[in-house]
């Protein structure tokens, strides 16, 4: 029974090292893909997903469009003056997306502070603010 034992372990542990490398596959490398942004639209054209990404090397090409891609980093939340918008002035627009996000929770650009909540904080940074920049 002892030897049908060992025999059993060295026939287990030898096709584990098989499955590593036979068969014409390479696990030598790996990458990490992912995509921070899962629908993005500009102008006419609209782009979604995250599944099946190519390494950031492989560039899938069509026509005269071009699609790389890889792993695109999208920090939670960034502090903000608040301005909402990102265009550089603290304005009646960025007042109006606090306005209209108020009691939202969760990632939101409206969420000037970082606190997860659409509140009166982020109200009053906005008001704070506001003209600067403009």
């Amino acid at each position: 029974m002892r030897k049908l034992m060992m025999l059993m372990i060295a026939l287990l542990a030898w096709s584990g090292a098989y499955a590593q490398s036979g068969g014409g596959f390479d696990l030598s490398w790996w990458t990490i893909d992912g995509g921070g942004i899962t629908f993005a639209t500009s102008g006419t054209f609209n782009l979604g997903g995250t599944i099946g990404q190519p390494d950031a090397s492989n560039a899938l090409t069509g026509g005269t469009f071009s699609l790389t891609g890889g792993f695109w980093f999208t920090p939670a939340c960034i502090p903000t003056n608040g301005d909402v918008d990102g265009n550089g002035c603290v304005d009646d627009a960025d007042l109006l997306q606090v306005l209209f996000a108020f009691g939202a929770t969760g990632a939101n650009l409206a969420d000037v502070n970082c606190d997860a909540l659409v509140d009166d904080a982020d109200l009053l940074i906005v008001l704070f603010n506001f003209g600067s920049g403009c």
